[in-house]
C-alpha cells in the first residue's frame, strides 16, 4: 500500500468517526453532546478529502482498478453521506411539530444545503477522476456486466421494498391513515431512491473486489 493510499484511509476512517459522532452524538457520549464536533470534523475531512483525490485521484487506488471501478467507490462514499443526512434529516422531523407537515422547513433546509453539498463534491471528485484517467476506457465489457448486474439488484430492492410498504399499508390500515400525508409520502419514496443508489453503488464495489481476488 502507497502513502497516497494510506493517507486516503485515514481520511476515511476520520470521515466515518466524524459522521458516527455526528449521528450519534444528540444521544450523548458520558453525557456530552459531541453531534456539532462530529459534524465539524466530517465536513472538515470531506473538503480535505475532495481536494486529496482532484490531485493525487489516481494514485489512490489500486493500479488495476478501471476508472469504473474508481467511480464506484466515490459514488459509494457519497452516497452514504446522502443517506446517513437523510436519516438525520428524517429523525429531526418530529421535534418541527407542525412545521414538519411543511415542504420548507429548517431540517429541509439544512437537508437541502448539505446534499447540494455532497453532489457538488461527487462531481468534482468524479470530473477529477475522469480527467486524471483521460486515456482510459470509461467503461469495458467487464465493467458494463458489473453495472447491469448491479443495477438490477438495486431495482428488484426498490421494488421489494415498495411492494412491502404496500402490504404493510394494507395489513395495517388504521396505522397507515397517519402516513399517507404528502410530505411522509415524499420523504419515502426520497428515501426509497437514495436506498437504491447506495445498493447499486455498494453491489458494484463488491463485485470489482471479488473479480480482483
Amino acid at each position: 500500500m502507497t502513502t497516497i493510499q494510506r493517507r486516503t484511509g485515514m481520511l476515511l476512517a476520520l470521515a466515518a468517526l466524524g459522521a458516527a459522532g455526528m449521528f450519534l452524538g444528540p444521544d450523548g457520549w458520558f453525557g456530552i453532546d459531541i453531534g456539532p464536533t462530529g459534524a465539524a470534523l466530517l465536513y472538515l475531512v470531506l473538503v480535505i478529502l475532495v481536494a486529496h483525490l482532484a490531485r493525487h485521484g489516481e494514485a489512490a487506488f489500486p493500479e488495476d482498478a478501471s476508472l469504473g471501478e474508481r467511480q464506484a467507490w466515490a459514488g459509494l462514499v457519497f452516497v452514504a453521506l446522502i443517506a446517513l443526512h437523510f436519516v438525520n434529516f428524517l429523525v429531526a422531523l418530529p421535534a418541527l411539530g407542525e412545521l414538519a407537515d411543511r415542504i420548507s422547513n429548517p431540517a429541509s433546509r439544512r437537508f437541502g444545503i448539505t446534499l447540494g453539498m455532497l453532489i457538488f463534491g461527487w462531481m468534482a471528485v468524479a470530473s477529477a477522476l475522469r480527467r486524471q484517467n483521460r486515456e482510459a476506457v470509461e467503461l469495458d465489457e467487464r465493467d458494463t456486466r458489473i453495472h447491469l448486474v448491479a443495477g438490477g439488484f438495486a431495482s428488484g430492492l426498490m421494488a421489494s421494498l415498495m411492494i412491502g410498504l404496500v402490504v404493510l399499508l394494507a395489513c395495517f390500515p388504521e396505522q397507515a391513515s397517519a402516513w399517507m400525508r404528502p410530505l411522509i409520502v415524499g420523504n419515502t419514496l426520497i428515501g426509497l431512491l437514495i436506498v437504491r443508489s447506495l445498493a447499486e453503488h455498494g453491489i458494484t464495489v463488491l463485485h470489482y473486489r471479488r473479480a480482483r481476488s
